[in-house]
């Protein structure tokens, strides 16, 4: 099984002069039908997170998995330990396109990957950078999934993250509000016993896209399960157990954002948040505001 880590430019580089860095599990053989899984680790964690479940979702799915250290956490922040996070800290914007260009450059190196099959998967803030880069990347992924998922910057994690949010800001981080946004089936798990995120978050965006009536949803509440939905059960079991189908079967229509080169609008309060994946990964207009 081949294991590396992938470093690139990041974006927005004349304020974040650091490089992001990857970690790539591949399976052991690369075939026509390999897709690709994006796996997103939570808040103040690092890109080891989900190692055991990229080592067999890799050869039980046929996936190459990815899992992207975004900025300001983990390992970046803290070299020695991996863990922690920089304050003020981003909370779910720029790093979801660190997330999105990891995506990217995996494609640019393994140019053979079925990009019909791009997955989505994160747990906890890794959670909500998964739904917004379905909401980010629209034509982008054939299943996102999240496990404890914060759906929308709460007033706990507004404290966690020391930074004053606009309403603009906290407006573009709302996945509950930017539920209309995604097209691709979503799997949505979380404990009732969550002390952490609290199961609301799962459910108010369970009831947002249910509401908006676009996508095939899959949403399971485990009794007593807490932030990793244990004792009951782990985030790699349940994803087997409720996303198994879509793991090995879900496939996109259309070409990708990324490489039809989309721009995309996403509509904030009193401004327009404007993606333009035909820009280069390192590229500063990647992203850009502009008012309504």
């Amino acid at each position: 099984m081949l294991e590396f880590d992938l470093t690139f430019l990041s974006t927005n580089t004349v304020h974040y002069a650091k490089r992001i860095t990857a970690w790539v599990v591949a399976p052991d053989q690369l075939t026509p039908d390999t897709g690709l899984l994006h796996c997103c680790h939570g808040w103040s964690g690092n890109r080891f997170q989900y190692t055991d479940l990229m080592r067999d979702f890799a050869n039980r799915y046929n996936l190459l998995c990815v899992a992207t250290e975004f900025r300001q956490s983990g390992y970046d922040c803290d070299p020695v330990t991996g863990l922690g996070s920089c304050i003020p800290y981003d909370a779910s914007h720029i790093q979801v396109i660190d997330c999105l260009n990891a995506v990217r450059e995996t494609l640019r190196v393994f140019p053979g990957l079925n990009r019909r099959r791009l997955l989505a998967f994160g747990g906890s803030q890794g959670g909500h950078i998964t739904m917004l880069m379905a909401i980010f990347a629209p034509q982008t992924f054939a299943a996102a999934i999240s496990g404890s998922g914060i759906a929308w910057i709460d007033q706990v994690r507004i404290d966690w993250a020391r930074h004053d949010f606009s309403e603009d800001e906290l407006a573009i981080r709302d996945t509950v509000r930017l539920a209309p946004h995604i097209r691709c089936p979503v799997v949505l798990m979380h404990g009732t016993a969550d002390d952490v995120v609290p199961d609301n978050h799962s459910r108010a965006l369970e009831d947002a896209l249910r509401k908006a009536g676009r996508v095939p949803l899959i949403a399971k509440y485990y009794e007593g399960g807490g932030h990793g939905l244990e004792p009951i059960t782990n985030r790699k079991d349940a994803t087997i157990e409720l996303a198994d189908d879509l793991l090995r079967n879900a496939r996109l229509e259309d070409d990708d954002d990324f490489l039809a080169g989309r721009q995309v609008v996403i509509p904030a309060v009193t401004r327009q948040f404007v993606l333009d994946w035909s820009k280069p990964i390192a590229a500063h207009d990647v992203m850009r505001w502009k008012q309504d």
